[in-house]
């Protein structure tokens, strides 16, 4: 590993072990910062909505932590992530039920786990929704119009 000034240097997200969400973090912010290059918005970003599925195991604070982190010295510096849960839904290849996933909940379980087969007949099913993580929409900071001295 490269020395720099002062001592060892490394790649690795400040906080140590969450390099999930900051890996996920720093994909959203590439991502974003790519759309913004081609399609910019007037005002300052104050928020980003992001849809979350249930099967995407991640810490929401990791990941919020990790915004803040990577985005600082970009246009994105100082936004908020605001993130909505999406639920497991599922479609039965056997006797064709489309809706929401089962889950199992046990007691001390710190969050209750989906169980993909169908809830009618306990086939396999196939995921529609649930597990993926995406930006959905921007609340930005409109800046004031400047007035106009009185004529």
């Amino acid at each position: 590993m490269p020395r720099a000034a002062g001592g060892w240097r490394s790649s690795c997200p400040p906080w140590g072990f969450k390099v999930h969400e900051y890996s996920l973090a720093q994909s959203l912010l590439e991502g974003l910062l790519e759309h913004l290059s081609a399609h910019p918005v007037e005002g300052r970003i104050v928020k980003v909505h992001v849809r979350q599925g249930e099967l995407l195991i991640l810490s929401e604070e990791a990941l919020r932590e990790a915004w803040r982190i990577l985005s600082e010295g970009t246009p994105l510096a100082g936004s908020e992530l605001a993130i909505e849960k999406v639920p497991v839904m599922v479609r039965c290849r056997a006797c064709g039920y489309e809706g929401d996933a089962r889950y199992l909940v046990e007691e001390g379980w710190h969050q209750a786990i989906p169980i993909l087969s169908c809830p009618k007949c306990g086939a396999q099913v196939e995921i529609l929704e649930g597990r993926d993580l995406a930006i959905v929409a921007l609340t930005v900071e409109e800046r004031p119009s400047p007035t106009l001295p009185a004529g």
